[in-house]
């Protein structure tokens, strides 16, 4: 399953968006810092933002949110986010 990378530059998105990430994915999601997240999904970047902003459900300024699917990485991050992405890309290896 890939991992997209959830941001938003508008800092009142934050709470919102990080509320519904935590619920509609709780066990798939690592909190980055301010506005950004990973999200493990199975679907493409347009499935989970219509997932996340379901225009019907949840009318939500979306605007300067954008979705990235992840095809390699590399950086200097903290530890526990490395650790999360090798853990949920061995998840695919089961």
């Amino acid at each position: 399953m890939p991992i997209f990378s959830v941001c938003t530059i508008n800092e009142e998105n934050d709470e919102p968006i990080g509320a519904r990430i935590s619920s509609g994915f709780p066990d798939e999601f690592y909190d980055i810092g301010r506005g950004q997240w990973l999200i493990r999904f199975s679907g493409t970047a347009q499935q989970l933002y219509k997932k996340l902003f379901p225009e019907d459900k949840f009318p939500f300024p979306s605007k300067g949110v954008t979705i990235f699917g992840i095809a390699g990485y590399y950086g200097n991050a903290s530890r526990d986010m490395w650790e999360w992405i090798a853990t949920k890309l061995l998840l695919e290896q089961v």
